[in-house]
């Protein structure tokens, strides 16, 4: 089955891919609009204010390695953030205005625009054994994906994130006092 798939760059070697209806909105800010919240890990830049609503942001490259217990890039200084805003997997009963209204996004901090391709998803496959007890938890699968023809580098794996799993993820890695992701 063909489905439409986002692709958050991560870094310049990685990409993770999101069903495309989780994405809410592709925005830049300058990283002195996010208001830090104290006693949260530092992948959890704070909060901003975007039409009235308060967004957790996240840079998501530094929360999956701090989660997956891998070693800490050096973060990104820059002033300008592009941020893509995520939601969790609609629930199939859940009344579409309710849900809009109820279920804050996330913001997640990518090093590149918003890309979208369509992908079949029976290309998927499961994760490799050696990786299931790390990735497993964040990721349903992975897809090897094919680079323009100009590149010099080879078909490469991009992971399936499940985006309800990284919001219960950050739940339990965020202190009772900073609040709830929900």
């Amino acid at each position: 089955m063909l489905r439409t798939y986002a692709t958050l760059q991560l870094s310049p070697t990685v990409q993770v891919v999101v069903p495309k209806e989780q994405v809410v909105d592709e925005i830049t800010l300058l990283r002195r609009q996010i208001c830090p919240i104290p006693g949260v890990p530092e992948a959890i830049l704070g909060v901003v204010n975007i039409s009235g609503k308060l967004l957790w942001v996240i840079d998501l490259a530094d929360f999956l390695t701090e989660v997956l217990g891998l070693m800490h890039r050096s973060p990104s200084r820059g002033d300008e953030l592009t941020l893509v805003l995520i939601r969790k997997d609609p629930t199939p009963e859940q009344d579409q205005v309710e849900e809009e209204s109820t279920v804050t996004p996330l913001a997640c901090v990518v090093s590149d625009r918003l890309a979208t391709l369509t992908l079949n998803s029976r290309h998927f496959t499961p994760i490799p054994d050696p990786w299931k007890p790390l990735l497993r938890p964040l990721f349903s699968g992975l897809t090897w994906l094919e680079p323009p023809t100009d590149a010099a580098v080879p078909r490469f794996p991009v992971g399936l994130l499940q985006v309800s799993a990284l919001f219960e993820a950050l739940s339990r890695h965020s202190s009772p006092t900073a609040g709830e992701f929900r």
